[in-house]
């Protein structure tokens, strides 16, 4: 693709010395400030660092974030072509390692082309076939085990004990998961994460979990998530069934751990949000969209690579080059956002669900448990955030934004309001 025509010279990525780290963007208190200071400096693409010495080109316009998640053919997720391999640019401890690999992952996160579109059918045919009712009857279960545990205590914090468990548990036992497998998982997962460089070896055991549970779930002939990946054709083995497995799971938990945490934050600690949630005039799902656009979940999405020299404005993405699709600042773009904040409600334009071959497969089941976790917890706990509300911590992801901790203090259930109190009628399912 080659956008406007440039004014004046290209600007190459390595002849910009001084770039913004890219989690800048997630970490700051005001993400948009961020984003809005690139785009006055650089325009619709902006240089940054993954890490230190590690360049990326940032996608802030919308038009251009549209065009590079469209084109599967000049931006592609196949880490191979990355130019940072060649240059060393990661160093042994780098947390980088599980972004950029030497060669692809054989799931469906890092296809293109006619491999994708191998591999796409059975993700939605799985997810598909979750009945709505049921994922929502599991996730109202399990939101109500989670509570019982803190309820008594009268205080909580709803990022550890709340948000980052919801999703996992929900999507294991949607998966068919048995919940010591699950437990086991997540402690991988979350392991893996930590460890950046030296994950690898705890991936062995997540992939023989994962890919013991699919050979279990083909003899038992389930339906569930797993079920269906099992028995599909499209897969050439079931090392490709474990690792899209694994890769749908942790995406859908991780976008799900900062949509659950970011409307709690919101809620709790912007008074011109609560109040006009609990004068009734916001509807839950209204409540999930305004977090997609005031700070997005994903605020970064995972790198795509450019498989020929091309230019965007003033820019030249050389081939080989990383490129991320920055969707705050592409749904801050004044193209799509107006400054009447009430133009977002039940407005759904957002790219938070991304767009093109790699969009979000299931919105809709994602928000049914974002909703119904979110509910759960203010219908039965009247929670107040514990300390300054505008000084709530953001974690240090580069590609997810959601509070780092979230601690809160509530009644014990023996104190709790009769019913008819906060949060009203309105803010219902």
């Amino acid at each position: 693709m080659t956008a406007r025509p440039p004014s004046g010279p290209l600007v190459r990525l390595g002849d910009v010395s001084d770039r913004t780290l890219l989690v800048e963007t997630t970490a700051a208190a005001d993400a948009s400030e961020v984003y809005e200071r690139l785009r006055l400096r650089w325009g619709t693409v902006a240089p940054v660092d993954l890490e230190p010495g590690v360049p990326a080109w940032l996608v802030l316009g919308h038009d251009e974030a549209v065009g590079v998640l469209r084109d599967d053919r000049t931006f592609i997720k196949d880490p191979s072509i990355w130019h940072g391999h060649a240059e060393n640019l990661l160093g042994p401890q780098s947390a980088l390692h599980l972004v950029l690999p030497r060669a692809p992952k054989p799931t469906l996160a890092d296809a293109d082309g006619a491999k994708h579109a191998r591999m796409r059918p059975p993700v939605d045919d799985a997810l598909g076939q979750v009945d709505e009712a049921r994922a929502g009857a599991i996730t109202r279960r399990l939101c109500g085990m989670l509570i019982d545990r803190f309820e008594d205590r009268g205080r909580a914090d709803l990022v550890a004990e709340y948000a980052a468990v919801v999703p996992f548990l929900v999507l294991s036992e949607l998966d068919g998961l048995e919940p010591g497998q699950a437990q086991r998982l997540q402690e991988i997962t979350r392991a893996i994460f930590e460890s950046g460089a030296a994950a690898r070896e705890r991936t062995v055991e997540l992939l023989e979990i994962v890919t013991g549970h699919i050979a279990h779930s083909r003899a038992l002939g389930t339906r569930d998530i797993a079920g269906i990946l099992a028995v599909h054709d499209n897969f050439e083995s079931d090392l490709e069934r474990a690792q899209t497995l694994t890769a749908i799971t942790l995406a859908a938990n991780e976008s799900l751990l900062a949509w659950i945490a970011q409307t709690l934050a919101l809620v709790l600690s912007d008074s011109r949000f609560s109040h006009r949630v609990s004068g009734g005039r916001l509807h839950i799902d209204d409540a999930l969209d305004e977090v997609l656009w005031r700070s997005t979940t994903n605020p970064n999405l995972m790198p795509r690579f450019a498989t020929r020299d091309v230019t965007i404005g003033d820019k030249l993405i050389e081939r080989g080059a990383a490129v991320i699709v920055g969707v705050h600042a592409a749904n801050h773009d004044s193209q799509v956002q107006s400054a009447d904040p009430w133009d977002t409600v039940g407005n759904r334009a957002y790219l938070s669900f991304g767009a093109g071959p790699h969009r979000c497969p299931a919105p809709r089941l994602g928000r049914v448990i974002a909703r119904i976790a979110v509910a759960e917890l203010l219908q039965r706990l009247q929670v107040t955030l514990v300390g300054d509300p505008d000084k709530v911590e953001w974690a240090t992801s580069p590609w997810m934004r959601f509070p780092a901790r979230l601690p809160v203090t509530f009644p014990s259930p023996l104190q709790q309001p009769v019913p008819g109190g906060w949060p009203p009628e309105e803010f219902a399912l």
